[in-house]
């Protein structure tokens, strides 16, 4: 462990800061990760099959996959090529809600579906060509069952949204949820169709204003989204052949662009839905696990996608999130984005890559699908391991730059000899104060006996302080300067230089906890690092932090960050 740390001495009634027991201290193994490319499983996908001698010469097809109305204003879609009945068509009821859907509400629309997932290699289905260049791989024609891996009984769900006016099969799309069956997950993708309600281009501020000249359009275009992705959920979870072979304790999301903000309504953010920045909720669907997002849409500084300072994410039920925004993207700005992410109280994080704009970008193609693959594994299939890692890791090797801006990884919860440490705060002493005692902690929410304290909204993991893992943590306790403090620690030298000091009180052991071997922790655990106020208020105080994001902000507010201390379970 290497603190540059305190209570190496106690001297006068007051700490000295001295490395006199500290190590030489060394990053974490884990804050560079190598990059995913393809996953174990190749991959098959429902049908898609079409006629494309129905597009008209001249015409593009991806304009009928994207729903793009003819210049005299006819409807196109891709209904209109399918050319077998075995293609999933689903009917949305929109509801009758003016606010929401504009001309729209108590319609219904037709959206087609794509269902891509994990396979055997003896699967005999051939590729489908599409006239772009691009395939679907492996294709079920018409009568075709779906054929899923026998690797597994069950598969997660990953619902994908693309971006406004793309479509799953148009250009880098398909090649995005083709990777991430091959991951593991059966990828279920509607065709939004989104220029049949709102015929718009959404590529910066100016198009922005244009939209909200077609407000009630532009409103009903968003809101239907969450409408179809609740709906193909609907679909595959309650259809044979798949039902039986889909988890549906196992779902999540991954948006591009406007999908992004098409998974966080579905999650009960409240949409914008007047000039005003009202907000109203769409709905708030408890099935999703996780959200991960790519060049998210979350509106501009001028018009939040989510009320005004995104005050609608504060209804979204308590899904993690991942954002990863490009620093030149005018379209999604990823100011937006943060201004979101702020208000969140669930894991989240909020990955910068640095130059990039509006779009897919190649280079940081390994870093955009390790984070989400980490994010996945670790929020959707709760993979304790994967938890870890995304905890600790900092970029991806190679690529783009990659940097975290924002970053909270929740433990998963407390199973066993296992106990969650909570943190509390007293506004009027500006200290923390921590405990893994589910009594002590409901008598500090009740504020009767010990008034003035409230959950910060972290905590990490520990065990239990009987527990045959790790080391006791002491917990002392002071009133020096006339302001009550307490301090934790699993390390033997520290806890002796305060058992020996008149001012500090033993009063428990806490929990316990690993030590971090030259600041390090060992794969599989999470990192825990301790931050000091430097006697502020005339009194020592510390915290014990798993965000990287929330220690930046202590250090930016003079806090010192002392290094890792200890080593806890996911």
């Amino acid at each position: 462990m290497t603190l540059d740390p305190l209570f190496r001495a106690a001297v006068a009634g007051a700490f000295v800061l001295t490395a006199a027991f500290a190590p030489e201290a060394r990053s974490d193994s884990l804050a560079t990760i190598a990059p995913l490319a393809g996953g174990p499983y190749p991959v098959g996908c429902s049908s898609v099959e079409q006629d494309f001698s129905r597009v008209p010469p001249g015409e593009n097809v991806e304009w009928w996959w994207e729903g793009v109305p003819t210049d005299g204003g006819t409807q196109r879609y891709l209904t209109a090529l399918l050319s077998t009945s075995a293609t999933p068509v689903l009917t949305v009821q929109i509801p009758d809600d003016g606010d929401l859907y504009g001309p729209h509400a108590g319609t219904s629309i037709p959206v087609v579906l794509l269902v891509c997932y994990p396979t055997d290699p003896g699967n005999p289905y051939a590729d489908y060509a599409l006239p772009t260049g691009r395939s679907v791989p492996r294709m079920q024609r018409s009568g075709d069952p779906p054929r899923l891996s026998s690797a597994r009984a069950r598969w997660p769900v990953l619902l994908y949204s693309h971006g406004y006016a793309g479509s799953p099969i148009s250009g880098d799309y398909v090649t995005a949820l083709t990777l991430l069956a091959s991951h593991g997950y059966a990828v279920v993708a509607p065709f939004h169709g989104d220029q049949r309600i709102a015929n718009l281009r959404l590529e910066d501020a100016s198009d922005l204003l244009f939209a909200l000249g077609e407000f009630a359009k532009f409103t009903a275009m968003q809101a239907v989204r969450p409408l179809a992705l609740a709906a193909a959920l609907d679909h595959v979870l309650g259809t044979p052949g798949w039902m039986d072979r889909l988890d549906a304790s196992q779902v999540a999301g991954f948006g591009a662009s406007q999908g992004g903000e098409s998974l966080m309504l579905m999650a009960g953010a409240k949409l914008t839905v007047s000039v005003g920045l009202s907000s109203k909720q769409v709905m708030a669907d408890s099935r999703l696990k996780a959200v991960t997002t790519y060049v998210p849409y979350f509106g501009q500084s001028f018009f939040p996608a989510f009320g005004r300072d995104q005050n609608g994410v504060d209804a979204m039920l308590p899904v993690p999130l991942l954002a990863i925004a490009g620093t030149a993207d005018t379209t999604s700005p990823i100011g937006a984005v943060e201004e979101a992410m702020k208000r969140l109280s669930q894991s989240r994080i909020l990955v910068a890559l640095e130059g990039v704009e509006h779009g897919f970008d190649a280079a940081s193609s390994g870093d955009i699908f390790t984070w989400t693959l980490q994010f996945l594994a670790a929020h959707a299939q709760d993979d304790r391991d994967a938890r870890a890692t995304l905890q600790r890791m900092e970029r991806v090797a190679g690529g783009g730059d990659d940097r975290r801006v924002i970053d909270y990884t929740a433990p998963a919860p407390a199973t066993g000899g296992e106990r969650i440490v909570v943190e509390f705060q007293n506004d009027e002493l500006a200290h923390f104060f921590y405990t893994a005692d589910v009594d002590e902690a409901a008598m500090l929410d009740a504020g009767v006996i010990v008034p003035g304290w409230r959950r910060t909204g972290f905590v990490f993991k520990a065990w239990d302080r009987f527990f045959a893992s790790g080391d006791a943590s002491c917990r002392y306790f002071t009133s020096r300067g006339g302001v009550y403090s307490h301090f934790y620690s699993i390390w033997a030298p520290e806890c002796a230089i305060l058992a020996a000091d008149p001012l500090w009180r033993f009063e428990a052991l806490a929990f316990r906890a690993e030590l971090p071997a030259l600041e390090d922790c060992p794969p599989g655990r999470m990192r825990v690092t301790r931050v000091y106020n430097l006697m502020d208020g005339g009194a020592p105080n510390h915290r014990f932090l798993t965000s990287a994001s929330e220690i930046a902000h202590m250090e930016d507010e003079d806090w010192y960050v002392e290094g890792s201390v200890f080593c806890t379970p996911p």
